[in-house]
């Protein structure tokens, strides 16, 4: 393996300790107040993940900084993870993260109104955090070097990128903070895609989609930043795909309809796809892992590569289908007005 530069090692220091920032984003758009504790709060609530724990552990790729710096020279590979580190965030204080998710974590998952702008929420969160953070680490890089040194252009083009994502999830995400203080589901919109399988992958995030699954393109960064949070959670002991986006996000919900529009034997394989491309928090059980073929592994991993890259931008085609993953065996699909 290339060892890396002191230099780098210097920045990834800075740069992860600007990511590992402390904020309980429930008041930032005018909650009551917090604790001031802030925990790290799962972004994957750590009841799903146990359903797919082996020895307290699920496979996963490392998302922090260092660790994907190093594999960007060996190469991606995932590895096991204790359920306490992973999908956490320190992006709530002890009570807000208690009490906001409490319909998540201490009643059966059902798919109420409620719980959708839960989910919503709780993955706009994690991009808010994400994005606002990057944003800033890499607005101070870009400070150190003159604007004609040409050191600073990755940086500032980093922060380009960042910062238009962090302004419109910033937006998504008080608009689903302020139906949540007044105790309103009315605006949240979701698809719901069931199968009847054995749980062997979890995911939330939430992404700006460029183009649906067919490569149709949806909506420019530049006019439009509508958002959609994907969930894939165990229900009743067998997975769900969950997309969720808020009342008038054309984009969002173009988005949706193309996915459910695709044949069910495909839709594992879109569902895996889009989940490592554009997901943030996505983990499996390690006997599904080592069971793919080294083919699949590899292409997933590459996914999570270029999604490492921020002046990344995906071809039309990029999660239109390949060939056959996997198959969970569609069941079900509703949508939710």
């Amino acid at each position: 393996m290339k060892p890396i530069a002191p230099a780098q090692w210097s920045f990834l220091k800075r740069y992860q300790g600007t990511l590992d920032s402390k904020e309980c984003l429930s008041k930032r758009f005018g909650g009551d107040g917090c604790d001031g504790r802030i925990v790290r709060a799962h972004m994957i609530p750590r009841s799903q993940l146990l359903q797919i724990a082996e020895q307290g552990h699920v496979h996963a790729v490392p998302t922090r900084l260092s660790p994907i710096a190093q594999m960007k020279r060996s190469g991606f590979q995932a590895e096991g993870i204790g359920i306490g580190n992973f999908s956490t965030l320190q992006c709530f204080c002890a009570r807000h993260d208690k009490n906001l998710f409490a319909p998540l974590e201490d009643v059966a998952l059902t798919f109420t109104h409620e719980q959708l702008t839960l989910l919503h929420y709780r993955a706009m969160a994690a991009e808010v955090y994400i994005r606002g953070n990057a944003e800033d680490a890499a607005a101070n890089e870009a400070r150190k070097y003159l604007s004609s040194d040409p050191r600073r252009e990755p940086f500032y083009e980093a922060f380009r990128i960042h910062s238009l994502a962090a302004i419109a999830a910033e937006e998504d995400f008080k608009r689903t903070e302020n139906m949540i203080n007044l105790s309103r589901h009315d605006e949240i919109r979701a698809a719901i895609i069931r199968f009847r399988a054995t749980p062997v992958l979890l995911s939330v995030g939430a992404f700006r989609p460029l183009y649906d699954v067919i490569g149709t393109k949806l909506q420019n960064f530049s006019e439009e930043a509508a958002y959609i949070g994907m969930h894939i959670l165990t229900v009743e002991k067998m997975p769900a795909v969950v997309f969720t986006w808020l009342k008038g996000q054309k984009p969002s919900q173009r988005f949706a309809r193309s996915f459910c529009l695709q044949p069910y034997r495909e839709l594992t394989t879109l569902a895996v796809q889009t989940a490592f491309e554009y997901a943030e928090h996505t983990c499996m059980r390690r006997e599904w892992w080592t069971s793919i073929t080294k083919g699949w592994r590899t292409r997933l991993l590459n996914r999570i590569e270029m999604a490492n890259r921020a002046a990344s931008v995906p071809d039309e085609d990029f999660l239109s289908f390949e060939f056959p993953l996997d198959d969970w065996k569609c069941r079900s699909i509703d949508f939710v007005k």
